[in-house]
């Protein structure tokens, strides 16, 4: 094989690079993907038994690709290496070893589900079940991010808990019951494969000393993403033979939020002082134009390896910058775009629309559907059919509908301990109707209601009430904010593990109902906009439909022409990301992300304005990010007002 005529000089450097610790710094666009696979054709080319090396991704998705990509290149020489995720590494090797740290060789591993009915069952047993303690799934959210940050789990409660009335001390105390249970039925979860693979190397000289000596080369995609229990696990994996390649690029280091901490890529030089570097800059994916906004942005954070994409694509079109009026106005600029570049040739499903957060494409997702237009969310869920949102439109469903079963029994549901069969036997009770106006009506309810619910409903009551002695009907917003305040908020702190997105998702949807004359209207609009939705996505059209997408949930994909939406101040960055410490740096490498997803056309767009459900409006400002690129590197493309 002729590696000198594969590669480019930097990805050849890195491919052939000598025995010892090297960093490869990869840059967007660049072929890490390419330079990992040719460096395990190439140990194995110098003689290197492929049982020797290990490769560790983030995905089994990556991990199988890059072994395919080898046999291939390789003719099948790679045959025993082993290569895969993180998680699948340590069970292959607790499945050996687990009787060391307290554990059968033959435990099971809890799926989500499972992990969640034992959490339950160990609430149930502590007696912990009040109106106003976490659900599994929160709880086992937060003690996965203390297991894989290894930050004291006290310290994260208290954050996470912050505006919710939940005891600390029950949290903490759960955690310990959870884990003597797990113990006990010989089970692990997800989060457990890595804290026990870890502490089995940490105790066992034995082990530790077994897979040293067997792994002379570890290669580690992404490394940028690994938290601190995988980061001691590599160092500990090639703590004999010190062939440790990590690749990957601070610039993408954008999930701080579920344990990924960059500064293992910063200060991997410090932790092996003779590491060799190397860096790919040449991008391949993007027009020049478009990787000058990339370099000019990233300029801005500190605590960086400084690098700078080179194209080797040529001129294609100026990235463009539209200021516009409103979420209206942006959204027609953006669905003019899109028509254009379809009538140029550009198929739809090239085409992507990437926001900071799920509600900037309330206003898009209408037009969108209103259009008849084709698309596609990421996440699978369309903004108005994501639970919170549903949930928080029940009290105005059951204002304007008495007869509405599912929306009165969604919302009894969201109470401690009444489930389906209770919801219903209240249904029937009531006659199956609930006049929510008539005050008789709730007191017929509260009879019903189990004890654990009446103190909640009581909360809740005075929100129908005031629909007709405030004249509420016309303002939807006003009843959503009420119902939230009551009693939604502190729900979701309790039952979601994202709450303080989904909390932002709720604050926007209030102020987006200003554009509704009356809550009739608002309910009438979800209701069109879903059977569209649904129409759309059996359409044949939608395989070939526009991609909208957060972006977090882009990285590591590309698209022809790229549009970023509500690039301001307060919404990309976002406010709330800018409070934390080291929050503004990662925003701003979002934004580095969300530009180099672009390979032909990049379009940024800011608007004004927004409405707000009581009649004011939302003065914004572009983007920081946008007012640190040099002007003449952007295309003003004015808007349309």
């Amino acid at each position: 094989m002729n590696f000198r005529e594969e590669l480019n000089d930097e990805q050849y450097a890195a491919v052939t690079a000598p025995d010892g610790p090297s960093l490869v710094i990869a840059a967007a666009g660049t072929g890490k993907t390419r330079t990992l696979v040719y460096r395990v054709a190439w140990l194995v080319e110098q003689g290197v038994d492929p049982n020797r090396i290990l490769l560790l991704t983030f995905t089994n998705k990556a991990a199988r690709e890059m072994l395919d990509r080898a046999h291939d290149l390789t003719g099948g020489g790679v045959s025993g290496m082993l290569g895969g995720t993180f998680h699948h590494l340590a069970n292959r090797l607790l499945r050996q070893h687990a009787r060391e740290i307290g554990f059968g060789n033959d435990y099971t591993i809890l799926d989500s589900d499972d992990a969640k009915k034992l959490m339950k069952s160990c609430i149930d047993e502590l007696e912990l079940d009040d109106k106003h303690f976490p659900k599994p799934q929160v709880l086992l959210s937060l003690y996965g991010l203390a297991s894989g940050s290894q930050k004291p789990l006290d310290d994260l409660a208290y954050t996470w808990f912050e505006d919710a009335p939940i005891d600390i001390g029950n949290v903490l105390k759960l955690r310990d019951h959870y884990e003597k249970r797990k113990k006990e039925l010989n089970v692990m979860d997800f989060d457990d494969l890595l804290l026990y693979a870890l502490k089995l190397f940490q105790t066992s000289e034995y082990v530790r000393n077994l897979y040293q000596e067997r792994f002379q080369y570890v290669l580690v995609d992404e490394y940028q993403d690994t938290n601190t229990i995988q980061a001691e696990w590599v160092h500990l994996l090639a703590g004999k033979h010190k062939n440790l390649m990590v690749v990957g690029d601070d610039f993408q280091s954008i999930y701080s939020w579920r344990g990924a901490d960059y500064h293992n890529f910063l200060s991997f030089p410090k932790r092996y002082p003779d590491t060799r570097t190397y860096k790919l800059e040449v991008n391949y994916r993007s027009t020049p134009e478009i990787l000058d906004v990339a370099n000019a942005c990233i300029k801005g954070n500190p605590l960086q390896f400084q690098k700078e994409l080179r194209a080797v694509r040529e001129s294609i079109a100026e990235p463009k910058l539209a200021l516009l009026r409103d979420g209206d106005e942006q959204a027609r600029y953006v669905i003019a775009k899109i028509e254009e570049l379809k009538r140029k040739g550009t198929k739809l499903s090239d085409i992507a629309v990437l926001y900071r957060s799920h509600f900037h494409a309330m206003e898009l997702q209408l037009a969108l559907t209103h259009a008849r237009f084709p698309y596609q969310v990421t996440s699978g869920i369309r903004f108005f059919e994501q639970a919170h949102v549903k949930d928080a439109c029940t009290v105005l469903r059951l204002l304007e509908n008495p007869a509405d079963e599912l929306a009165f029994k969604r919302l009894l549901e969201m109470f401690p301990k009444l489930g389906p069969k209770t919801a219903d036997k209240i249904w029937q009770k009531l006659g199956k109707r609930f006049e929510a106006r008539k005050p008789e009506a709730h007191q017929q309810l509260l009879a019903a209601l189990p004890a654990s619910a009446v103190s909640i409903w009581k909360e809740i009551q005075p929100v129908f009430l005031a629909y007709d002695a405030e004249s509420l009907s016309e303002d939807p917003g006003e009843i959503i904010y009420r119902f939230n305040k009551a009693f939604y908020g502190e729900y979701l702190i309790e039952t979601f593990d994202n709450a303080k997105h989904r909390q932002e998702d709720l604050d926007s949807l209030i102020d987006f109902t200003a554009r509704f004359e009356s809550c009739s209207a608002f309910l009438s609009e979800m209701a069109l906009l879903t059977n569209l939705d649904a129409e759309a996505e059996t359409a044949p059209a939608a395989l070939d439909g526009v991609r909208l997408s957060t972006v977090h949930q882009a990285k590591g994909l590309e698209w022809k022409a790229v549009f970023v939406i509500w690039l301001n101040e307060g919404l990309f960055p976002s406010s709330k990301s800018v409070e934390q410490v080291g929050g503004e740096s990662e925003e701003r490498r979002l934004f580095y992300v969300a530009i180099t997803r672009a390979e032909d056309q990049l379009f940024l767009c800011a608007p004004q304005v927004r409405r707000k459900h009581d009649g004011g409006v939302i003065f914004y400002e572009p983007s920081q990010f946008i007012r640190e690129i040099p002007p003449h590197l952007l295309k003003q493309d004015g808007g349309f007002f």
